[in-house]
């Protein structure tokens, strides 16, 4: 009885494991992902010249003016988003919008964004292209809640949502690269007028191609759309077609055998007497927009605008810190008085920051599903976070190498202390980034609002990634004046300790099953909660 028991524990256990291939819907979330890739793709392409952009607007401008320059292009967008993002959000969650006109939208703006960036000949109209891109896009809540309710079932939403950050760090990966190969000032013709335009072309296609896949193959996944007759477009060209055909009718006599005196009677084509009108379903009641912030909701949205403007903040400023000049030996004073960077070429950065997806894809792919099936999410989680103060203290060291009167071994020395720094924040992120994904989407209090709760973690994440690179990237400026490089990295770090602190009050939620409306069935609910 025991080996029989232990077999069927063992064939219980292998039925129930999940694995990327065994996910239903596979079409419609391999356009999702596409989707999902050309943001980080778009944004870590544009890391990578930005530097070299921004002195192309203004050869005269110093290092310290385009760190705060910088911080305004990367926070204007997604200030944009915050502004809008939750008329989206409730927009994709209204009978009117949907999740898919609401994307298509989305997608549709960002391709047209990135092409006015890439023609920007200043720095006010690349900041207008930036807020243009945010203001009508919610690309990535969107996405998220559409992969969540095509997975209802937890073990099978789990593994789905996981997808989504292995893509965005294929667009981390690919970002660097095209902005590094493609950008150069050193072009002929058009090009020469316009050196940053080919990267933002090819992320426009991109973009294109998701719009043109979510436009033919994605499902609306809203519960109105059980209920309703579709969205604004779809009600407008059924509303015309019907006043098209009004005046299309069949003539049917009644037999004059059994009344010779009968009229003529007009009936629809089809129509037959025996059928009974069919009374639509009643549609499934709404949780109210002031009751969807319950306790977890607020803790966990904390959590996470700490936790985005602080991983989104890094890179960005990484990026800058390996592009500014290096600085002169004599200068330097460690631990703390020591200034410049590593002065390196676009290509050279676009390598650097590829190596952030590059590691990020093998981690998401091969490790953290090991460690969630075996962890759980929230525990790794509040592990990963501890990584980032370290990260973030130990950044700006690489300074030192790059500066320091070496005859043989330099660039060795320079591409390990890089890497070294790189792992620590791989690291980090890989235990973080979907495990937060995860958390937003259970901590939703009923699943009539999980787009405005998707939406909303999405528009906290810009707000945080909005409001922190332009404060860090000023501290950066003033502390390579005051010749202290690394007082906007130890900055970052006191961030990190504060996430560590907020997380300890996040729970994993019931995915849309915490709160009851009048008239849902409890038992179903009940029943819905154990899966």
């Amino acid at each position: 009885m025991i080996n029989g028991d232990t077999e069927a524990q063992a064939r219980n256990k292998s039925k129930n494991k999940v694995s990327y291939r065994s996910l239903a819907n596979k079409k419609q979330l391999a356009i999702l992902c596409i989707a999902r890739l050309a943001d980080p793709l778009a944004a870590s392409s544009i890391q990578t010249y930005m530097f070299y952009q921004l002195r192309f607007f203004s050869p005269d401008a110093s290092d310290a003016l385009i760190s705060t320059q910088a911080g305004i292009i990367v926070g204007s967008k997604t200030a944009a988003q915050v502004c809008s993002g939750m008329l989206w959000g409730r927009l994709a969650d209204s009978e009117w919008g949907g999740r898919k006109t609401v994307l298509l939208i989305g997608l549709i703006s960002s391709g047209l964004s990135c092409i006015g960036y890439g023609f920007s000949t200043t720095f006010a109209s690349a900041v207008a292209w930036q807020v243009f891109g945010g203001a009508m896009s919610s690309n990535v809540g969107i996405v998220r809640c559409v992969v969540a309710e095509l997975n209802p079932e937890k073990r099978y939403r789990t593994r789905a949502l996981l997808l989504l950050p292995l893509f965005a760090n294929a667009g981390m990966l690919l970002g660097p690269l095209v902005g590094g190969l493609l950008s150069s000032e050193n072009g002929h013709g058009l090009m020469k007028n316009y050196p940053y335009a080919p990267p933002n072309i090819l992320a426009a296609a991109i973009y294109s191609i998701a719009a043109f896949g979510v436009l033919v193959g994605l499902k609306e996944t809203s519960e109105h759309f059980k209920h309703a007759d579709g969205n604004i477009f779809q009600r407008v060209w059924r509303k015309l077609k019907k006043s098209n055909k009004s005046s299309d009718h069949e003539y049917t006599a009644i037999d004059s055998d059994d009344q010779p005196e009968s009229p003529l009677i007009l009936s629809p084509v089809g129509e037959h007497s025996s059928q009974i009108p069919s009374i639509p379903p009643k549609p499934k009641a709404r949780l109210p927009f002031r009751r969807i912030w319950t306790w977890n909701v607020v803790c966990t949205m904390l959590a996470h605008f700490i936790i985005a403007g602080h991983i989104a903040t890094f890179t960005n400023l990484w990026a800058i810190f390996l592009s500014t000049p290096t600085g002169k030996p004599s200068e330097q004073r460690p631990p703390f008085h020591f200034t410049g960077g590593l002065g390196m070429q676009p290509r050279e950065v676009g390598f650097a920051m590829s190596t952030v997806g590059a590691v990020g894809v093998t981690l998401q792919l091969v490790i953290y599903p090991l460690l969630n099936d075996r962890f759980g999410t929230i525990n790794i989680w509040r592990s990963a976070l501890f990584v980032f103060p370290v990260a973030y203290l130990l950044a700006p060291f690489p300074s030192l190498v790059g500066s320091a009167d070496l005859v043989h071994g330099k660039t060795v020395l320079v591409w390990l202390s890089i890497g070294g720094i790189l792992l620590l924040y791989i690291i980090g992120r890989t235990g973080v980034t979907p495990a937060t994904t995860l958390l937003i989407n259970d901590c939703t209090p009923h699943p009539s609002v999980r787009g405005t709760i998707h939406t909303a973690g999405t528009v906290i994440g810009n707000l945080s990634r909005s409001f922190f690179p332009v404060i860090a990237f000023a501290i950066f400026g003033k502390g390579l004046d005051i010749g202290v490089v690394g007082l906007g990295f130890w900055c970052l770090a006191c961030l990190g300790v504060l996430a560590c602190v907020a997380s300890r009050w996040v729970t994993e939620g019931l995915n849309g099953k915490e709160i009851v409306l009048e008239g849902e069935d409890v038992e179903d609910i009940e029943a819905s909660r154990n899966k």
